[in-house]
């Protein structure tokens, strides 16, 4: 009759148990040692909590901002200011309650980033140059744009707050980022009513160590690099110039590169004009207006992609759906001015937003533009 061996793993496997025993010793005390220290700088374990005070998931849409809030020091980059947000959760310039009905003309402008405005106090941002110059005429201004949003987020968002909050507005303006094709492609899809969003697990973890660790961090820091060297990551391998530039970025590059534009542009276009289709849809039922905005990137402006597929594509959309089309790609591109000089003035340093002068620059040019679309609401100046 066999006899079973009594030692456990411990007896089997000494150096392997001792081994993993030191690692995750160490580990904890990375994470312990990295909390007090965030506790006593931030005032919190959380490296990252400023950036999510008043940010927020919704079963809905995906992700929103907290209504009603006030966040004095809200960071983006070397850039910091303050951020308020109304009683409908859109980013504004105080704390209000916001009817839900009008008691004039209202446009409600969605979008991502670049919309909300980041790194900007609302009254900087194009957003609230338009509602300031607007107020004139009694017209309101909301912007319900948050960042990382995409057509899915927009389609949903619009139906959440027409259906089921019941607010009220005459005419929407969807400015569409060019990052919203890989969004689509890549991160967002509706299913059973809502929008889901798929990031992988690698950005998962890799987030939590950038939080809540310090040498689990720089660890991860290292292989990465050996990791970009062996695989030749595009984005990772960018020249300290191109990164001040903020171009020759995978993310935006789809309007120009055809392989990339094979990668995910073909199916993000696919799915953003389903999206869009269903938002327009929306729009019709409650007999409501729209007009969509498109403007480039950095890598846009380089490459003079004047006739870029983003505008090609959402002009030939605009025109069949007989909605406003504004084109904000001659803006930035001049065949004379140097590109490098036009991203320097305009967008902010290392980033590919707008800086302060960017925002007033499309503020301007989308002035005249809702003068023209709209020549009854507005007063001769």
């Amino acid at each position: 009759m066999a006899r079973h061996s009594t030692t456990n793993r411990f007896e089997q496997y000494p150096k392997t148990v001792l081994a993993l025993i030191l690692v995750f010793v160490v580990l904890l005390a990375d994470i312990v040692f990295t909390g007090i220290y965030h506790i006593q700088k931030y005032g919190t374990i959380h490296k990252y909590a400023e950036r999510k005070v008043l940010r927020e998931a919704s079963p809905v849409f995906h992700h929103t901002l907290k209504a009603n809030g006030q966040q004095v020091d809200q960071k983006w980059g070397h850039l910091s200011s303050p951020l308020y947000t109304n009683s409908l959760g859109f980013k504004d310039r105080k704390i209000r309650e916001v009817p839900l009905a009008p008691s004039n003309f209202r446009f409600l402008f969605i979008g991502d980033s670049f919309t909300e405005g980041v790194g900007f106090d609302y009254d900087k941002t194009f957003v609230g140059l338009i509602d300031a110059a607007l107020a004139n005429d009694n017209i309101e201004v909301l912007n319900a744009a948050v960042s990382s949003y995409s057509p899915a987020i927009y389609f949903k968002k619009i139906e959440y707050l027409l259906e089921t909050v019941g607010l009220h507005f005459n005419h929407l303006i969807v400015f569409l980022d060019i990052s919203d094709i890989e969004d689509e492609a890549k991160h967002y899809e509706i299913r059973d009513g809502r929008v889901m969003g798929y990031f992988s697990q690698t950005s998962r973890v890799k987030d939590f160590v950038y939080e809540y660790t310090g040498l689990l961090k720089n660890i991860w820091v290292f292989f990465a690099k050996i990791h970009t060297a062996i695989f030749k990551d595009p984005d990772a391998l960018r020249s300290p110039k191109e990164r001040m530039l903020g171009i020759n970025r995978q993310r935006s590059l789809w309007t120009i590169d055809d392989e990339i534009f094979k990668a995910y542009g073909g199916k993000g276009l696919a799915k953003s004009r389903h999206h869009m289709d269903l938002l327009y849809q929306l729009l019709q039922q409650h007999e409501i207006q729209m007009s969509i905005a498109v403007y480039p990137w950095p890598d846009q402006i380089l490459h003079a992609d004047l006739s870029s597929r983003q505008v090609t594509f959402w002009q030939e959309w605009a025109k069949n759906k007989s909605v406003i089309f504004l084109n904000f790609f001659p803006s930035f591109i001049f065949p004379e001015k140097n590109p490098k000089q036009v991203i320097r003035k305009y967008f902010i340093e290392g980033d590919v937003h707008w800086n302060e002068a960017g925002h007033e620059f499309v503020a301007q040019e989308l002035y005249p533009k809702i003068r023209k679309a709209f020549p009854d609401l507005l007063h001769e100046k």
